[in-house]
């Protein structure tokens, strides 16, 4: 006879439905991982005090009942994919500082084409914007190649999705960059006020 079980991870909590006693806690493994995504592997279930190891042990074994209360550790990664998604984390953090770096270059060409900067100062300005622009991309490039040395399984679909989503961050701020060369280019060759 079904009955179900109250399964609390972190915050979370869950109402499982096992299909009766003879339930092995192997298929709470597998029952757990569709609803909390924890592959079984990384998943530590306790209850009444002890935690469950044996996969082939039944339910009613271990003296689960309908209500009971179960508690779930773990991580929803495995080890690999922890430390694929720390160097991920990583490099996506070095990408905020140079987008940081991106802002501050915009803002100063705003200025000088807004006018607030005196015409015989502009040509070093510019200098020195390009420099930085310069600087700005191939820093973005080094985080490509890093992204790119990153050797993910296809299995791990979730981490190539992360990846997939720095690169097109990356290519997006490499954009704007350009963008920003242009306009530097502009003030440099624009008439004097």
């Amino acid at each position: 006879m079904a009955f179900t079980v109250q399964v609390s991870y972190g915050t979370e909590r869950h109402h499982v439905s096992l299909a009766g006693l003879q339930s092995t806690v192997g298929e709470l493994r597998g029952i757990l991982e569709e609803t909390t995504g924890m592959p079984p592997q990384a998943q530590k279930i306790i209850f009444r005090g002890r935690t469950l190891q044996d996969g082939s042990q039944t339910v009613g074994e271990v003296g689960m009942k309908e209500g009971s209360k179960l508690m779930l550790l773990g991580r929803k990664y495995s080890p690999e994919q922890e430390a694929s998604l720390r160097v991920l984390m990583s490099l996506s953090q070095e990408v905020d500082g140079v987008e940081g770096k991106i802002g501050g270059i915009r803002e100063e060409v705003e200025g000088i084409e807004k006018g607030f900067l005196q015409v015989e100062l502009i040509p070093e300005a510019c200098r020195g914007l390009d420099k930085r622009c310069l600087a700005c991309s191939e820093a973005l490039m080094q985080k490509t190649e890093k992204l790119d040395a990153i050797d993910i399984p296809a299995s791990e679909t979730l981490v190539r999705s992360k990846r997939k989503s720095v690169v097109v961050r990356i290519q997006a701020l490499l954009g704007k960059v350009d963008e920003l060369a242009k306009r530097i280019e502009q003030c440099r060759t624009a008439p004097s006020r």
